[in-house]
């Protein structure tokens, strides 16, 4: 799975994530269906803010992205 996906899924999904950091469902949903799948850099700061109501462990992997400025590889949107 996707590092962006599983801390989405972990974090409640895109309905937990956007009830955790006010972010819209639109805008979480679009960061799932880009690819690849990619969290914002300028958005993971809020996300990992919340990383302690994860449903279970995150990685350190998951937690090094969140700590990255680095955008991935280029990311398109496309449809889910």
């Amino acid at each position: 799975m996707d590092t962006a996906k599983s801390i989405i899924k972990k974090l409640g999904g895109v309905n937990g994530v956007s009830d955790l950091t006010g972010f819209p469902q639109q805008t979480v949903s679009a960061w799932v269906c880009r690819t690849p799948p990619e969290i914002p850099p300028w958005r993971r700061p809020v996300v990992a803010a919340f990383v302690d109501k994860a449903t279970e462990p995150l990685t350190k992997t998951e937690l090094a992205y969140l700590a990255s400025t680095k955008r991935t590889r280029k990311a398109k949107v496309a449809s889910c």
